[in-house]
């Protein structure tokens, strides 16, 4: 059992993707993408970002996309088969990306993009159990290679601690009410498995009810804190930002697009190190139009940085 101390699923045919993706061309214009550059998309997700890269890159630009669900890499094939030989889809975690990157002949890389968001493919998946508002397995695995061990949030809420799981939504999930909702937890699972979604949302409403003028679901931080926990979230994306550095030819950029803070931080924070030349002294963020149009975005945060040229 591991603790706490120890990016899209899609239908067989592609165009069934609902997901509208985050500030597209801010992040296009942030890589300077050329005609005969070498691009990685480190979330593949609905394809939106890589088939921008594409055509921005065109005619000899070539895109690497990864993504942790397999289903999201057969879509793009069929989504994506027009740009032939130009763009490779690898099933694998972008923390590994400047080896898939060197597999693949794409190093050094012209740019990588980093989208940290859940797609709305991913959300209405029932089976990953992503979403507090449809009922499914406590899975929340993004994909088989999500994490080494296989866990899932069913296990984390039915063998954790109170101690454990209380500081999980804390430290993850940044959840005011962590260690009572912990506590109802425990308290819940002595008396049957907690197996679904909506099982484990009905316990969060009984142990932290939410206010009337709250613009968030009581169990937003919960089913946040368990995603990032399951999936390893924070590591990967540390180990990925280095991976990224690796991959990157001097002068070659990484941007990335996070929507909450503590992904914000670690970004902001690697991008202070030496071997960054910071693009974005603040972080770009979607404009009115495009938060009325996709209420997801109003979070987001684009921080773009260029690999430094070593002396």
């Amino acid at each position: 059992m591991r603790s706490l101390n120890g990016s899209a699923t899609v239908g067989s045919n592609a165009m069934a993707s609902l997901h509208k993706a985050v500030m597209t061309q801010a992040v296009i214009d942030a890589i300077s993408s050329k005609q005969d550059g070498r691009y990685a998309d480190g979330t593949l997700g609905g394809a939106a970002h890589t088939r921008a890269l594409l055509n921005a890159s065109a005619p000899h630009g070539r895109v690497l996309s990864l993504d942790l669900d397999p289903k999201a890499i057969e879509a793009a094939r069929t989504l994506l088969a027009p740009y032939g030989e130009r763009w490779i889809g690898v099933e694998a975690n972008f923390r590994h990306i400047d080896r898939i990157a060197d597999e693949n002949g794409m190093t050094p890389l012209d740019g990588i993009i980093l989208d940290l968001g859940l797609s709305s493919d991913e959300l209405l998946d029932a089976s990953k159990g992503l979403s507090f508002q449809i009922d499914g397995p406590l899975d929340m695995r993004l994909g088989p290679k999500a994490n080494e061990d296989g866990m899932t949030a069913a296990e984390i809420v039915n063998t954790w601690s109170q101690e454990e799981l209380g500081k999980m939504l804390r430290v993850f999930g940044e959840e005011p009410h962590a260690y009572r909702i912990a506590k109802e937890i425990v308290r819940a699972r002595k008396a049957a498995r907690i197996v679904g979604t909506l099982d484990l949302v009905s316990i969060i409403k009984r142990s932290a009810p939410s206010s009337p003028h709250s613009r968030i679901h009581p169990a937003t931080r919960t089913f946040q804190a368990l995603r990032i926990a399951v999936n390893d979230e924070l590591e990967s994306l540390k180990q990925a930002i280095q991976a990224a550095y690796r991959a990157l030819k001097p002068g070659g950029r990484l941007a990335v697009l996070s929507f909450h803070s503590l992904e914000d931080r670690i970004v902001k924070r690697a991008f202070a190190g030496p071997e960054w030349n910071v693009i974005t002294k603040k972080p770009i963020t979607p404009d009115e139009k495009e938060i009325r149009e996709n209420p997801r975005s109003r979070s987001a945060k684009l921080r773009v940085a260029e690999k430094a040229v070593q002396s």
